[in-house]
């Protein structure tokens, strides 16, 4: 298989011949304003949380967004969430559901969270798991809703052996009419128009973090999954479930990223098979995966993969299988990156590999990734053979001097291809505290592929992304990614993107400092945006 190696001088010489006239393209995307996802107290202490009520003003992050192929108007958004963290002691999976696309949102959690009582959370796999995250929500094309997440345990505890982390699909049948349901602290409330069905364990880990006397962790650890469902009627696979993740090996240990598919919309798995090691472009040590649908069925998974060794390969790889997840090829390693943290960004900035296909072509093919050379841009490469070959890297962001473009996530709709980011232009000289996030597409108006459009502030308030908000006050944390989605309504794209913002944070505390501890009023509430463009064609 093909290794194209990034040459970034290369790249930033395309770049410049493909520079887009702002005044030409800045309003080819108009931008709703941010809604707050989040529901909250407002920066005052409302007592004890539930699921549905973040009443004591604490962090979410992590986001992901998925819009119904059955009813546009509804679109859920998953986080990782903390509003329970007084009364469960961690993290769990929250994800929220709008019914009037994206103005307003219903919150709730996957039951299973250790205070839930409720019959669903005692029936639950994740029963005795003391936490949840990594969020990935996604609709089959009738609409059900399945939400997946890893479950882990923190700490070494007797009881919680042998599952200590665990990879999960939750499902949410579609049941137009219904009512939403009622979140208390022992129980989490249906969505309106969402019918709790059942979780199901993908694969399971043992002995997770803080073993005694041993450096990390041991076992395996299952790690960052990804999901995604077949939608498409004419294809061998429609209505299969696609979930893809990674199994670290003890802290030492390999990481290949495994794969597994359900054919009875989540009710049972696949086993597990590992895809990221095979032939000479194989890795030992890889992370990050995403996962694409083609229109014909084929999947592509892209990763972060790291060869190891003197002549260490570090970059994306890509591998696809045309069979509905039986059989998968060889990995191509589509380029190499360079990604340390960036620069003056307090929160940890991993380099994640996200994929999207053409909707109109089941073998165009496209990866977005974030390259450090100087600071971070944004950038996109394009396969138009199934991915056996890619072509030369661009980088989608205009660069107005030492500011970083992190956390890219892409999508397509009716052959446009849809970008956003974490952008830091809008911090004060050199420094890149402020965050934004912002968007551009290509094939829309003006702009074909390789040239982007101009970029287009998504956020109406950049925010404060070094907040000390985790560890004590020690640590700032926005998660690992971001996510957009988007569809085609017959005369425009509509792309519904959300992320982690610390507007509501009071105060933003910047002090290394240990402290100060969580007031409940607002120097913890790291909330979840989100915001709707329409783009035209």
């Amino acid at each position: 298989m093909k290794s194209h190696k990034l040459s970034f001088a290369l790249t930033l010489a395309v770049v410049v011949s493909l520079i887009i006239s702002t005044g030409v393209f800045a309003a080819h995307a108009t931008d709703s304003a941010d809604v707050k996802v989040t529901n909250d107290n407002n920066n005052v202490d409302g007592g004890t949380p539930n699921p549905s009520f973040d009443a004591q003003n604490r962090q979410s992050n992590e986001t992901t967004v998925s819009i119904s192929p059955a009813n546009s108007d509804i679109v859920a958004v998953g986080a990782n969430d903390y509003r329970m963290v007084t009364v469960t002691a961690d993290v769990w999976l929250g994800f929220y559901v709008s019914q009037d696309g994206g103005s307003t949102w219903f919150n709730t959690f996957v039951p299973g969270f250790p205070s839930d009582t409720s019959a669903a959370g005692l029936d639950s796999p994740l029963l005795g798991l003391d936490a949840s995250g990594d969020p990935v929500v996604r609709f089959d094309a009738a609409g059900n809703l399945y939400v997946a997440g890893i479950g882990f345990n923190r700490n070494f505890d007797q009881p919680d052996r042998p599952l200590d982390t665990a990879v999960y699909v939750a499902k949410y049948s579609y049941t137009p009419g219904s009512a939403a349901g009622t979140s208390t602290p022992n129980s989490a409330g249906n969505p309106p128009n969402f019918t709790y069905a059942g979780t199901t364990l993908v694969d399971r880990g043992a002995v997770g973090f803080a073993v005694p006397g041993v450096a990390g962790f041991v076992g395996d650890f299952t790690d960052k999954e990804w999901m995604e469902t077949d939608q498409n009627p004419t294809s061998a696979c429609y209505g299969n479930v696609y979930v893809a993740y990674t199994s670290f090996h003890a802290s030492f240990g390999s990481s290949p990223i495994k794969f597994s598919r359900s054919t009875d919309g989540g009710a049972t798995f696949s086993s597990p098979k590992t895809v990221s090691t095979g032939g000479s472009s194989g890795t030992p040590h890889n992370q990050g995966v995403d996962v694409a649908v083609a229109s014909n069925g084929t999947i592509y998974l892209a990763y972060t993969a790291v060869q190891g060794g003197g002549n260490a390969f570090n970059g994306i790889a890509v591998v696809k299988s045309t069979d509905c997840g039986r059989k998968w090829s060889q990995p191509v390693l589509v380029g190499s990156i360079n990604d340390p943290q960036a620069p003056g960004v307090a929160f940890r900035t991993p380099a994640f590999a996200f994929v999207t296909v053409d909707d109109l072509n089941p073998n165009t093919v496209y990866v977005a990734y974030q390259n450090l050379s100087g600071d971070y841009d944004v950038y996109v490469q394009r396969s138009t053979d199934g991915a056996a070959t890619w072509g030369t890297p661009v980088q989608v962001n205009e660069d107005p001097g030492a500011h970083q473009q992190i956390f890219p996530t892409i999508d397509v709709s009716n052959g446009a291809l849809h970008v956003a980011w974490y952008d830091t232009r809008n911090s004060a000289a050199s420094s890149n505290d402020m965050v934004d996030v912002y968007y551009a597409s290509s094939n829309t108006t003006g702009v074909s592929y390789p040239a982007f459009s101009h970029n287009v502030r998504v956020s109406d308030v950049s925010h404060n992304g070094n907040c000390l908000l985790f560890g004590g006050g020690t640590a700032a944390f926005h998660g690992d990614y971001n996510e957009l989605d988007a569809y085609w309504n017959g005369e425009n794209h509509i792309v519904h993107v959300a992320w982690a913002d610390n507007r509501d944070v009071s105060s933003c505390d910047l002090d290394p400092a240990a402290g100060p501890a969580s007031n409940n009023t607002g120097n913890r509430n790291e909330n979840i945006y989100a915001s709707t463009l329409t783009v035209s064609p």
